[in-house]
């Protein structure tokens, strides 16, 4: 499109949100930064639109928070809901309110926002919604399983979603980034099993998080948070290293994971999910009517 792109991003005020947001502004495009305090908003991107957002607020209150969005240029063409945060713990110690909170946070939120731009997209025939999500969704482990099941609820959805906008030129894409310096891990940190639930029965967590990243240290292996917004601009703009998964036109490609750390762990876990389900070919080949039973059931 020839006039400048207008992107909704939540979160905006630090990490993948503010790189993003700032990478945007410098191509000339538009930005409406969602955050939950105004006075967030760092000087880097005063020259973006603000708009208050808390996605643990009720769903009539981010459905506002959508339309007021949608006002300030009178469309929004990128969605990305990128806001959200880790809770770390062992199932069986995790609060449900804190539970709850996470899913609401990074699942739920996201899919109230995205319905109240929704009928705006269909309208103006053309978008993208970009909803960010984590290589842990789909090959994550302990002791982040509220994590990874929240994005991999978001994963889930957008899958669905890709299909249901495909009529109305509309794409909806996951986006999947490995380790990245942001402050993900500290909150990860911060977020964790209240005191009174802790059972003593599994090993401590409290270095997880400081460890995982002194991991990608050890290793030289660290994501570089401007080159992930440029990647994604030209996701946008079929463009760059994106112009061949563009062109392809493949509207099953819904993954753009970024980091070779991200794209590694995936084809393990692809693997393994051959190798299973290899394994337990002649249990899922089993389960069929036999064929006078399928007769008797077709004829009901």
């Amino acid at each position: 499109m020839s006039s400048p792109r207008v992107w909704l991003i939540t979160g905006a005020n630090s990490g993948f949100g503010l790189s993003l947001a700032q990478y945007v502004l410098a191509q000339g495009d538009q930005v409406i930064a969602a955050v939950r305090k105004l006075s967030s908003i760092p000087d880097s991107i005063k020259a973006a639109q603000p708009v208050a957002l808390d996605l643990n607020a009720s769903d009539s209150e981010i459905k506002r928070a959508g339309a007021e969005a949608l006002k300030l240029f009178g469309r929004v063409d990128v969605l990305v809901n990128n806001a959200g945060y880790c809770l770390t713990g062992y199932t069986e110690e995790l609060d449900d309110a804190d539970i709850k909170s996470e899913f609401q946070a990074n699942f739920f939120g996201a899919i109230s926002l995205t319905q109240a731009l929704l009928p705006a997209f269909r309208a103006q025939k053309s978008g993208h919604i970009l909803n960010l999500s984590s290589v842990a969704a789909v090959a994550g482990g302990a002791p982040f399983s509220m994590y990874n099941a929240s994005k991999a609820a978001l994963e889930a959805a957008t899958e669905a979603l890709s299909s249901e906008l495909a009529p109305f030129n509309v794409r909806a894409l996951i986006i999947e980034p490995g380790y990245f310096p942001t402050n993900f891990l500290a909150t990860a940190g911060a977020n964790g099993v209240r005191p009174e639930r802790a059972t003593g029965a599994y090993p401590d967590i409290s270095e997880a998080p400081a460890q995982y990243a002194a991991r990608h240290l050890a290793s030289k292996q660290v994501g570089d948070l401007s080159k992930a917004a440029a990647r994604l601009f030209e996701v946008v703009n079929g463009t760059g290293l994106a112009k061949a998964f563009v062109d392809s036109g493949r509207r099953d490609f819904v993954r753009v994971p970024l980091g070779p750390d991200c794209g590694t762990r995936i084809q393990a876990k692809l693997r393994v999910l051959s190798e299973n389900f290899e394994a337990t070919e002649a249990i899922w080949r089993s389960t069929d009517m036999d064929e006078e039973k399928f007769n008797k059931f077709a004829q009901q």
